[in-house]
């Protein structure tokens, strides 16, 4: 019996270890997506990449839709500001100035 409960203990200490390590490294046991990850980025950037095919072809809807997703991921930079002067151009009809601002937003990542 003694035996048995010191297993018990034995188990406690290391979850207890073990979630102290989790907390303590900023380390959850789920693997949630960091704004600045270098999978973000390129996230990004192919949104970013498929928005200015969709200017291009004329599709709007997809372009803003792009944008959107892009804009989601990326943190406060030049890519992001341009990508703020993308979707402001391309909400108010100026799709020569979306793709400019696009480009620039691309070419800072």
């Amino acid at each position: 019996m003694a035996r048995n409960h010191l297993y018990e203990v034995a188990v406690a200490i290391a979850v207890l270890f073990a979630a102290s390590v989790l907390i303590g490294g900023n380390v959850t046991p789920f693997a949630f997506a960091s704004p600045s990850s270098a999978g973000d980025q390129g996230a990004a950037k192919m949104h970013i990449g498929e928005a200015i095919k969709a200017l291009q072809a004329g599709d709007t809807a997809g372009a803003e839709l792009h944008m959107g997703e892009a804009d989601k991921v990326l943190q406060e930079g030049n890519a992001k500001m341009h990508l703020g002067e993308a979707i402001k151009a391309l909400q108010a009809g100026d799709t020569a100035g979306a793709k400019m601002h696009a480009q620039f937003a691309q070419d800072s990542l």
